[in-house]
């Protein structure tokens, strides 16, 4: 077998694709926090309009790639994206609600523990092992990313409903970055995220519907902000996000993405001149040095490596 082509050494620093590509991801998605708070929509109407807009979107790459250039993956292959596309129709209104309900901070805290509770998930169901160094130091980024979220606020809010939907936000999240991986197997990321949305957004139009939601108005100032989280967050993040799932286990995105409430402190001092705290700092660096020692611990390049050289079998490389 051959090595992936995407993984290439650059001086003395051997750099893996899919995990630079992760990590890419995690920037610019860490500038779509803000975005959702900033906007005067509610929650789910915040969800509905996003998720149909990424669909339209999505929608126009897909038929260019199928037209131009004959990618067109048989209908049988898209069963694979209806159980992340059923969770994430539930777990993104849900999230977003939380975030109007309660803070940023209240859900950003909860959902540090993705990365533990994708470990229990995927045991069974991918049958991933992760040691005990790489859930040692996978607790540490936990931690890490928790004091930052903390230091971004004046305290946890804790309204009760806003933090039952944030952990079943986060059941549903946990889920869909299973389900994602299994997915990935069989569809290219551009035809499975737009699957996913479009999925999602059925969901979300069936619960607007049941509940009789009204849409209102949609003030320009929001319309941009759907589509900078159309374009960049939703587009280029997660379509990164999505390409990585194809060689890298299921535990190790999660992981990654709890360098993203840092991200979004570092942006937000940059362009807005929020102030950075002691406990940014601390926290940060505790979040940054258990995602990067995780990863490189025994047991996490294990888990690399064992996902890599089936990826190349079954790429037959």
């Amino acid at each position: 077998m051959t090595d992936l082509p995407f993984n290439k050494t650059v001086g003395f620093v051997r750099l893996n694709g899919p995990l630079v590509g992760m990590a890419f991801s995690v920037v610019v998605m860490g500038t779509g926090l803000v975005v959702i708070q900033a906007s005067d929509l509610s929650g789910v109407q915040f969800s509905f309009w996003r998720i149909w807009c990424t669909v339209a979107a999505l929608g126009v790459l897909v038929a260019v790639r199928a037209v131009w250039f004959g990618v067109r993956p048989p209908l049988a292959s898209f069963k694979w994206a209806i159980w992340p596309g059923l969770f994430a129709g539930f777990a993104q209104p849900t999230m977003f609600t939380a975030m109007k309900w309660t803070s940023v901070t209240d859900v950003v805290l909860l959902t540090s523990i993705m990365p533990l509770l994708v470990s229990l998930v995927a045991f069974p169901i991918l049958g991933e092992r992760p040691g005990g160094r790489f859930l040692a130091w996978s607790l540490l980024a936990v931690l890490g990313a928790g004091i930052v979220a903390y230091g971004g606020s004046t305290g946890i809010e804790g309204h009760p409903l806003g933090m039952t939907l944030a952990g079943a936000s986060l059941i549903g999240w946990a889920f869909y970055m299973v389900y994602l991986k299994i997915a990935r197997m069989h569809l290219d990321a551009f035809t499975l995220l737009w699957s996913i949305f479009a999925i999602a957004g059925v969901v979300v139009t069936i619960y607007v519907a049941v509940t009789g939601w009204n849409f209102g108005t949609v003030s320009n100032r929001d319309w941009m902000l759907l589509a900078y989280m159309t374009v960049l967050p939703g587009g280029v993040g997660l379509l990164l996000m999505t390409w990585s799932y194809r060689w890298l286990p299921a535990n190790i995105p999660p992981l990654v993405l709890r360098a993203e409430p840092v991200v979004a402190s570092g942006l937000a001092w940059w362009l807005l001149s929020e102030p950075i705290t002691m406990m940014h700092l601390v926290g940060g660096g505790l979040a940054l040095t258990g995602v990067v020692c995780a990863i490189l611990s025994p047991s996490g390049q294990r888990l690399i490596t064992d996902e890599q050289n089936r990826a190349k079998l079954a790429e037959g490389l």
